[in-house]
């Protein structure tokens, strides 16, 4: 043990002081900090190191092969190789203290990274767990690294050929395995890809460590280093024992059996979840969700593999290989859209969807078709009539009536003409191909509602015109007309009450989803819905300006939560009460708007409304519980209210004075600057809450030497509380855009104050 210390310690000596060592710590710490700083430290970006993990596993295949090219081929070229062999110390103990020296210098290179983990805490909260995980995953990869280069460097006397053979060799091996399962059978591709150094690494670099894993470097750098072993004693000895090749061949075959067996086998498998934030742990919530079901459930993922990040497709089969074992009535499917060979998957899914919605699809098609005979029938009609209207234009009248019959023969003429446009979309919206699986009936729907809506309350006004008192013959003809307008316009009117009558068409939004080819589709014994790719797989973050990338697979209280929606038998609408003069449902240019809310809530299978107290009474909600979600303005022209203001004001009292579920936004408010109360925080006050809406929670950060920036919002990813919420987002990050500090009720959220973090009453400057 002696020897090999002393042995290992003359090694690690060597290596700091030659200008190799330092030089090719310098670079990789160099490529580290370029990363993190172009990746990673970025504004309003996810706190990991996860960039700066993957570009290192890349750079470890050129950095160990530099650290193990001289430990032996340097030796012989300085004619110390032959005294180390006549010690009296075993080819084994030399291996092993060469490795040794080698991976404790890779120890410290990866140790000068340690402090962009230093700065990434000071500027956010660091998942510790998840950075241990990617260092752990660096030292085995580099393990492996350095014992192949340690056998090369054991076959040759250049330092330049051990190089080079190391480095290529594992980067081909990685390439390789990337690019080769598209040329082979697909029944092999798993074993090809679990030969991929790169994406065993990658998964320590997202936080999950998992033995399948450990075993492929730790039987590899085992396997590999027997292979040393064998070379050094061929220089030692001329020769090889039989024992000892035999022992490396025994090597090799528990390695390739662990790689196939251990490691694509569940039975020998357990992962380990790293992360801080238990990002592939379900919570408590959906495990009891999954245990309260009694009937088989299915979740299948629609995700093009080609495309997506490998790491990232870990993730997703890691929670979704939760919910399979928290429950056995949850089927698990990925289905890749594109690949010729999932077709028959996909077709499954389809006839389980049209199957489930056998009786709504044949009501919508039987309304959309009379909705469609109906339009014809006015075009039918609009060509005839047309004709009548410019012929009765030609005859004796005042101005204004010639006027008027001429631009209704026109109108006429123009949807006998062109009304085939309308109908060539609905068409369209109906139609199944590669591209449309499922025909749009929500699409259908509404454009013929539209139509039929628009044409009936022209021809009722056209009705009304031609039954005014007239004189003289065109006063007959446009009364013997009038009836036949009414007619049509009834129809029409008929048509479209009975397509609006069909609601929500769910398999027409599946439809429409589905269009768009990523996705997750949730499906329950007797319906069904899917969540956009957007909302599980984020891409970016931080802004326009950020690069950060994001693809972590955030699907869990997605999943969880359209899971719960089919599960129950109450449908819960969200109504957004504001006095906004625009809509917030639709994309508005300053990104001020409700539109990723909305889809989120969809998502979940909640209805969306929304009310504009002045200019309406309240949306009509038959069915199912509502929630009030009241936005007060976020800015005030003066110090009295306006109109729409107080009429959301009086709204919102009347909801809380019914004892409606409300969620009151509070806003901070320049009212109690100038001596008058904010009506808001008063409002709040009459149930229990103090709301101190003149003062903001500012906070004071570096960024620079002697530079100080008062930021008036806060990040917050931690919230410590036993509520419901609290549970659901604790670990996820929440941007508080200007809070204030409200007291009373039961508080989720609660912000220490500091030196650096106070309430600021000129928050506006």
């Amino acid at each position: 043990m002696r020897s090999i210390l002393q042995l290992c310690l003359r090694d690690l000596r060597s290596l700091l002081i030659v200008p190799t060592g330092a030089i090719v710590a310098a670079l990789f710490s160099l490529a580290c900090g370029i990363v993190f700083v172009s990746q990673v430290l970025d504004s309003g970006a996810i706190a990991t190191m996860r960039p700066v993990f993957d570009i290192g596993s890349w750079l470890l295949l050129l950095l160990c092969p530099a650290i193990t090219m001289r430990l032996i081929a340097e030796e012989r070229r300085l004619g110390t190789w032959e005294s180390l062999l006549a010690m009296p110390i075993g080819t084994w103990h030399i291996v092993k203290a060469k490795f040794f020296a080698a991976w404790i210098f890779l120890a410290m290179v990866l140790s000068t990274t340690i402090p962009l983990v230093v700065v990434l805490e000071i500027y956010a909260n660091v998942d510790y767990g998840a950075v241990a995980s990617g260092y752990l995953g660096l030292m085995l990869m580099g393990a492996a690294v350095i014992s192949s280069g340690l056998f090369v460097s054991a076959l040759t006397s250049s330092q330049t050929v051990a190089y080079l053979v190391t480095t290529f060799f594992w980067i081909t091996i990685s390439l390789s395995c990337k690019v080769l399962p598209a040329y082979i059978p697909t029944r092999f591709a798993d074993i090809v890809f679990s030969l991929d150094p790169d994406l065993r690494a990658g998964e320590f670099a997202i936080g999950l460590i998992d033995s399948a894993n450990i075993v492929y470097f730790v039987t590899t750098t085992w396997a590999v280093g027997w292979l040393a072993i064998v070379a050094v004693d061929r220089t030692r000895y001329r020769t090889a024992s039989f024992g000892r090749i035999l022992l490396c061949f025994l090597f090799f075959v528990v390695s390739l059996g662990a790689i196939n067996d251990i490691s694509l086998n569940e039975q020998f498998r357990w992962r380990f979840d790293a992360t801080g934030s238990r990002a592939y742990t379900l919570s408590d919530q959906t495990k009891q969700l999954l245990n309260d079901l009694d009937q088989p459930w299915k979740i299948v993922i629609l995700l093009d593999e080609a495309t997506a990040d490998r790491r990232m497709l870990k993730q997703v089969d890691e929670v979704l290989r939760q919910y399979r074992n928290s429950s056995p009535l949850i089927t698990i499917k990925r289905i890749n859209p594109t690949s010729p060979d999932a077709i028959s998957a996909y077709d499954e899914l389809l006839r389980d969807l049209v199957g489930m919605y056998d009786e709504e699809l044949q009501q919508a098609e039987a309304a959309i078709q009379d909705g469609v005979d109906t339009f014809t029938s006015l075009m039918t009609f609009a060509t005839s009539t047309s004709a009548w209207a410019e012929t009765v234009s030609q005859i004796p009248s005042t101005p204004e009536e010639q006027e008027t019959l001429q631009t209704l023969a026109s109108a006429l003429a123009l949807v006998g003409n062109k009304g085939g446009l309308i109908l060539d979309e609905v068409k369209k919206s109906m139609q199944v191909d590669t591209n449309q699986p499922l025909p749009q009936l929500s699409l259908a729907r509404d454009i013929l509602v539209a139509a039929c809506g628009t044409w009936a309350t022209e021809l009722t006004e056209v009705a009304t015109w031609l039954r005014e008192d007239r004189t003289g013959v065109i006063g007959t003809l446009c009364e013997s007309e009038a009836a036949q307008f009414e007619q049509i316009a009834n129809a029409l009117l008929l048509e479209e009450d009975n397509l609006r009558r069909l609601g929500t068409i769910e398999l027409g939004n599946l439809a429409t989803q589905l269009a768009r080819g990523e996705g997750a589709v949730i499906l329950s014994p007797d319906r069904a819905t899917m969540i956009p790719a957007a909302m599980l797989f984020p891409k970016s973050i931080g802004g326009n300006k950020s690069i950060t990338t994001d693809q972590r697979f955030r699907g869990e209280q997605i999943i969880s939560s359209a899971i719960r929606s089919l599960h129950s038998t109450d449908q819960i609408t969200i109504v957004f009460v504001h006095a906004e003069e625009e809509s917030l449902l639709i994309r508005r240019p300053n990104n001020i708007d409700l539109w990723a809310s909305r889809g989120l809530l969809e998502a979940s299978r909640f209805r969306v409304r929304e009310w504009i107290p002045f200019d309406g009474p309240p949306p009509t909600i038959t069915d199912g519980s509502v929630v009030w979600v009241v936005i007060p303005p976020s800015s005030r022209a003066g110090i009295e209210l306006t109109l729409k203001e107080r009429s959301l004001l009086d709204s919102t009292e009347t909801l809380i004075a019914n004892n409606e579920p409300v969620m009151l936004n509070l806003q901070p408010s320049l009212l109690p600057r100038y001596g008058q109360q904010d009506p808001w925080s008063l409002l709040a006050q009459s149930v229990g809450l103090e709301a101190d809406t003149g003062r903001v929670l500012v906070e004071r950060v570096a960024i620079g030497p002697d530079q100080r920036e008062v930021k008036r919002g806060q990040l917050v990813d931690q919230l410590h509380s036993d509520h419901l919420i609290s549970r659901a987002v604790n670990g996820r990050y929440v941007f508080l855009p200007l809070p204030i500090r409200i007291q009373g009720g039961e508080p989720l959220i609660h912000v220490e104050p500091s030196e650096d973090r106070w309430l600021e009453k000129e928050w506006a400057k």
